[in-house]
């Protein structure tokens, strides 16, 4: 490879061509500018966005998922275009902002927003699923007179509503924590452990992973970690090991149920079996091997879910599938 000025060296007749070697490299080597980079980026960005939109528009109907996302500055809702039947990825379509609003009407507004952009790709929305919310809730409850329910857009008003269960499940778990007492005691310990274990990081050579406060189960991840320090984080706190070992185990149930969930695989006819299970787990923990939390654990995540208000809707679902029929029948 030559620069332009080896080429005239070692080819002397370019010399007396009169050649401007910058200007030959300007005509030989445009430079492309920020904004045209820009520019392409975006165009490029755009395409995919559109064929990823148009490939769920060509399905008989869409899930989607809303997630709302707070930070210092932002409060938005985001929307998740997902079908599991089809095995297709989920794509994050639109992210609307809140304005600072939380009231329903504040949140309705931003759903409508967020639904009219998908509509307009002509993808047919027939479920919804949401964080579970009183706020976010009331936009699809036939109790408020200016709800989905109540719209007069057909494309609206017979969405079906899911709530996340993830979120249930950890809220289920947050809830007896702050009301039994016992439960409450021991969590309260494991937080206090986990912030004096990050505090000693070099110490004790490993970081202790924090409680995350929308995450409730991320618990089982510091209750791990305290079992496999124990002996270290004994010269600075005394350490329940018995009572963690069980919290544990009652974590470890709600953890793999979240896992299943969160996967864009779950199916919602799948949801009754799951949940049964992990409540029957949960209370065989109490009854075999005399967990102290299992069965306590176990009330509230039925509280949560299938005795719930939209307990139904998991059992139905499941029903009308050929596995929901004979187990029912059975």
């Amino acid at each position: 490879m030559f620069t332009i000025y080896q080429m005239m060296n070692k080819y002397k007749q370019l010399q007396s061509a009169n050649i401007n070697p910058e200007k030959l490299a300007d005509k030989l080597y445009k430079p492309i500018t920020r904004d045209e980079i820009r520019n392409r980026m975006i165009a490029i960005a755009n395409s995919i966005h559109l064929a990823k939109v148009l490939e769920f528009a060509k399905k008989a109907y869409t899930c989607v998922a809303i997630d709302e996302g707070k930070t210092y500055d932002y409060h938005n809702l985001d929307f998740v275009l997902t079908n599991p039947l089809e095995q297709m990825k989920p794509y994050p379509v639109e992210a609307i902002d809140m304005k600072d609003g939380q009231t329903s009407q504040d949140y309705k507004s931003a759903i409508t927003a967020g639904f009219n952009r998908i509509d307009i790709r002509k993808v047919k929305i027939g479920s919804v699923v949401v964080d579970g919310g009183p706020a976010q809730l009331k936009c699809f409850k036939d109790t408020w007179n200016d709800s989905f329910y109540h719209d007069r857009d057909p494309k609206y008003y017979k969405i079906l509503l899911i709530p996340c269960l993830c979120h249930r499940i950890h809220n289920s778990y947050q809830y007896i924590a702050g009301k039994n007492n016992q439960l409450q005691s021991l969590v309260k310990d494991v937080h206090r452990i986990a912030e004096l274990c990050r505090i000693h990081a070099d110490d004790i050579g490993a970081q202790c992973p924090q409680h995350v406060s929308t995450r409730w189960i991320y618990d089982y991840n510091i209750c791990v970690f305290i079992l496999k320090y124990e002996n270290k984080i004994k010269q600075y706190i005394n350490v329940d090991h018995d009572k963690i070992v069980q919290l544990k185990d009652c974590l470890a149930v709600l953890k793999k149920l979240i896992l299943v969930f969160e996967s864009d695989k779950a199916l919602l006819a799948n949801c009754y079996i799951w949940l049964r299970k992990a409540i029957s787990a949960l209370n065989l923990l109490t009854s075999n091997l005399h967990n102290a939390f299992g069965s306590i654990l176990a009330s509230s995540l039925d509280s949560y879910t299938l005795d719930s208000d939209f307990g139904g809707l998991w059992c139905l679902t499941f029903s009308l599938t050929p596995r929901g029929r004979f187990y029912f029948h059975r």
